[in-house]
């Protein structure tokens, strides 16, 4: 990650000029002052100023006014600092000429009418240049933070809170719309064909690291919940009842499930990665009920596997032949890196606001389930922009949902039940949701432990204590059932009624309502 980092910091120089503080001597006042450079001026002798060029000159008088470690962590501390702010250009691709028509809802052209089905290759000559996005990047300016206040009293009393069903949606049936059960057919085997089929690899440690999660004794240990690939084929079969020419067992049909199956590998691939470079990252433990990767195979070959999978589900891209879709998959890699470069400010400082967390959990879960969804849509061919939007939506609105019903599972869970150990994120020194919304009411006392990383004794006893006072983990449970019922009226309204449109709604429910 640091090295791609950079490697994108030195393409944009203007973006991080005057970051990082160089110190000299000043041999007139007999101190040392701090000037701010570019990082481009220090790696091109041409550009120098007349400071920098006296600096340069004298290698003893640099090297005894600043130690090199301080050099680097400056460095550090500066890109991170610009990159995790919500507005840094630092991450804009969005470098469209003046008047380009590429921008609508969720990236579709606003050349195409309200009800007209998306058309890739008119899309795609819209496009004036290689700099131009297919897809506008999401705002993300709407967290619905207003509902779950303490002083509010939409929903009356936060306990046994859950999300509604909307109207016209059948009950849950486990043989008619139950989501796993109407899945099933097309994700059973899908650990099975991504660890025979599409990892392969001559080095026996690297091809056993990168099927660690998929090739299991048992079969289910390891394997997950598998929500990511569920959610893109229910969507893709619910596509279907809107594309009058995809008729039963046609060429098209076939082609199009192929695809969208592929493309629920693939999501399965890059999530699978991330949890290798994540828990090396977090120096985790366990994962899925077993040793993590890193734990079985070492830090080295835990994050190779990662960068291979990551490297195979391109490949597994590339050949779907959709550019719109290989650019919607391809931004979700780059959310994982701004995912982490959040959480990596944040662990430094140890106190995050509710909206930066949102987003963060935005870039490291929500961004997936969201793209995944998306370009199952735009791989049905025949549907129009705001059914495209709609999946999207529903990704993201389940994806939020997701994330902060494991922060309230690790107060409430058991080691069993979790696969991980229960606390874990406390004693990792991470500020979850449930200890955020405690923090608005316990400041005081909350915040300071907070930035420690709730390290001293006692710590986790008085985080625990002012989350219990501040219904911290019910606020979590209660903001994650609205981004639920969120997720279900955007199927509800864009797709026609279905049984996998109701085990889309089912699904939503089940992902807030679950014990792990």
């Amino acid at each position: 990650m640091s090295a791609s980092f950079l490697s994108r910091g030195t393409r944009h120089q203007s973006k991080i000029a005057k970051l990082v503080p160089i110190t000299r001597c000043d041999k007139n006042a007999g101190r040392r002052t701090a000037e701010s450079v570019s990082l481009y001026s220090l790696s091109n002798a041409n550009s120098r100023s007349p400071a920098l060029q006296r600096l340069a000159s004298s290698q003893r008088c640099y090297s005894s006014a600043l130690p090199i470690e301080t050099i680097k962590n400056s460095i550090k501390s500066s890109l991170l600092e610009e990159a995790a702010k919500k507005d840094s250009t630092f991450w804009d691709e969005n470098q469209s000429p003046k008047g380009s028509m590429s921008n609508g809802i969720n990236g579709h052209s606003l050349h195409h009418g309200h009800n007209q089905a998306v058309d890739i290759e008119q899309r795609l000559s819209d496009v004036v240049d290689v700099d131009t996005p297919i897809n506008k990047p999401d705002p993300l300016d709407e967290w619905y933070l207003d509902a779950v206040s303490m002083t509010h009293d939409r929903y009356g009393d936060l306990n046994g809170f859950a999300p509604q069903i909307p109207a016209g949606v059948a009950p849950l049936d486990s043989y008619i719309n139950d989501p796993f059960h109407l899945s099933r057919p097309d994700v059973h085997d899908i650990s099975a064909t991504i660890g025979n089929d599409l990892v392969g690899t001559d080095h026996p440690v690297l091809n056993s690291a990168a099927r660690y999660f998929f090739n299991s004794d048992d079969g289910k240990k390891g394997k997950g919940k598998q929500v990511r690939p569920v959610m893109v084929m229910l969507l893709s079969r619910a596509l279907m009842n809107i594309d009058s020419g995809l008729e039963t067992s046609s060429p098209r049909l076939t082609s199009v499930l192929k695809s969208q199956r592929r493309l629920a590998e693939i999501t399965e691939m890059i999530h699978t990665a991330s949890l290798f470079h994540d828990d090396v990252i977090d120096e985790a433990d366990t994962r899925r009920g077993q040793p993590a990767a890193h734990r079985a195979f070492g830090n080295k070959m835990a994050i190779l596997a990662g960068d291979y999978l990551l490297a195979r589900a391109s490949i597994c891209l590339a050949r779907l032949r959709n550019v719109d879709v290989v650019e919607c998959m391809s931004t979700v890699i780059e959310h994982l890196v701004r995912g982490e470069v959040l959480q990596i400010k944040d662990s430094r400082t140890g106190v995050a606001d509710m909206e930066g967390y949102l987003r963060k959990n935005f870039y490291k879960t929500a961004s997936l389930m969201a793209n995944s969804c998306k370009s199952a849509a735009l791989l049905g061919g025949n549907v129009s922009p705001e059914v495209v939007d709609a999946a999207y939506r529903y990704g993201k609105h389940v994806g939020v949902a997701f994330q902060l019903i494991d922060d309230a599972l690790d107060f409430e869970g058991s080691a069993a039940s979790l696969g991980k150990p229960a606390l874990a994120d406390l004693n990792a020194g991470l500020s979850t949701a449930p200890v955020l919304f405690a923090a608005e009411s316990h400041g005081p006392e909350l915040i300071p432990a907070m930035a420690r990383k709730f390290k001293e004794h006692g710590d986790i006893d008085l985080a625990l204590r002012c989350i219990h006072e501040a219904d911290g983990v019910t606020r979590t449970k209660k903001l994650a059932a609205i981004h639920a019922e969120k997720a279900m009226d955007a199927v509800v309204t864009a797709l026609e009624p279905s049984p996998y449109r109701d085990s889309l709604v089912h699904l939503a429910s089940r992902v807030v309502d679950r014990s792990r």
